[in-house]
């Protein structure tokens, strides 16, 4: 193995001091400026040689890593996963490189990760959907003065958060199977997950205020995985008057939803129309594909890094506590048709 390039031997061989090769390979101003030329030729040696800098070194100095740290609070969760290859993406364009540590809903292992993460030079970290307990987290990292931002982890006042504007999500999507004519619209989620929580509120205070038909059991609490969402849908079509349409909390749900209906000769959306909510990848693919809320990931992203930057800047990174929402957007694909007559289907389990 090669030994690594040092700053002398590209001083020695660009003809420059030490001092001077630092500076331009780390972009400083001093008192004596430098020509553009040695700069450049500097930054010619520096490439021909191969040097690369050093991030511990140069954290030393300026006391930045250029790393930042995410916990994301479940790697199978597809969503999760979307906002933070969308978050490496914008962190690599502004020269700052991502890691990520999975928690797997264990508040004690996202505790360690933060404590590695805090201890290991890294300038900030990122709390990458909401775990029971976080606060703790959140809590350890302002008493060590290391700046913070929780993405999708619903709303909350402990710390700077970007998140969906969850209620206009959920009025897009209930105002669209309104102006198809649905009036008995069941609900399924998991109300441990605080975003989807707040979408469940949103659901039952649209409900009251449009007059909707809940029947008893419409609304279905359940993990949020496609096999609990097929026992839920089951039960909602075992009802003696099912439901004409059905709001699913995350796009798994959806998945789940749709599928189980598919298996029992429920016609999606002759039958019965789903929404889901997320826009991950699989919803497009899905048979039929799946009506959503986009979150916009990319958005989510942007953010994300900009206040976490933004919080770096600020002089003794005291800044007021601020949840920024993006709006969401309704993607409208083939789950959901104008309400029809019962088909013999849901007749014989029981008509609407």
């Amino acid at each position: 193995m090669s030994k690594k390039v040092t700053i002398a031997q590209v001083a020695k061989e660009a003809g420059v001091s030490i001092a001077t090769v630092s500076r331009v390979l780390n972009q400083r101003e001093g008192n004596i400026k430098i020509s553009d030329e040695t700069k450049a030729i500097v930054q010619a040696v520096a490439d021909r040689l191969g040097y690369q800098a050093d991030p511990f070194a140069s954290a030393l100095r300026t006391r930045h890593s250029g790393l930042f740290g995410a916990i994301i609070r479940d790697l199978r969760d597809p969503f999760l996963i979307k906002v933070f290859i969308e978050m490496q993406g914008v962190a690599r364009e502004n020269g700052i490189e991502l890691l990520l540590g999975n928690a797997n809903y264990d508040i004690s292992v996202a505790g360690r990760q933060a404590n590695i993460m805090s201890g290991l030079w890294f300038d900030g970290l990122i709390l990458l959907g909401d775990m029971p307990g976080d606060l703790g987290i959140v809590h350890q990292l302002q008493q060590i003065n290391k700046p913070c931002v929780a993405v999708a982890c619903g709303t909350r006042h402990d710390v700077p958060s970007i998140n969906l504007d969850e209620e206009a999500g959920v009025d897009l999507s209930m105002n669209y199977l309104y102006s198809l004519g649905h009036r008995r619209i069941a609900c399924v989620g998991d109300p441990n997950l605080l975003g989807v929580r707040e979408r469940l509120a949103a659901f039952k205070d649209y409900a009251e205020n449009h007059d909707l038909i809940l029947e008893d059991g419409y609304l279905v609490e359940c993990p949020n995985d496609q096999r609990s969402a097929a026992h839920g849908a089951a039960r909602l079509m075992s009802l003696p008057k099912p439901p004409t349409a059905i709001f699913c909390g995350t796009d798994l749900i959806g998945l789940g939803v749709i599928n189980q209906l598919n298996r029992s000769g429920v016609k999606v959306p002759d039958d019965v129309s789903v929404t889901g909510f997320d826009d991950i990848e699989e919803a497009a693919n899905a048979f039929p594909s799946l009506t959503t809320i986009s979150q916009l990931a990319d958005k989510l992203a942007q953010q994300a890094l900009q206040l976490l930057l933004k919080i770096m800047d600020t002089p003794s990174r005291e800044i007021a506590v601020e949840t920024i929402l993006v709006k969401p957007e309704l993607i409208v694909r083939e789950s959901c048709c104008p309400l029809k007559q019962p088909s013999a289907t849901l007749e014989a389990t029981g008509g609407r």
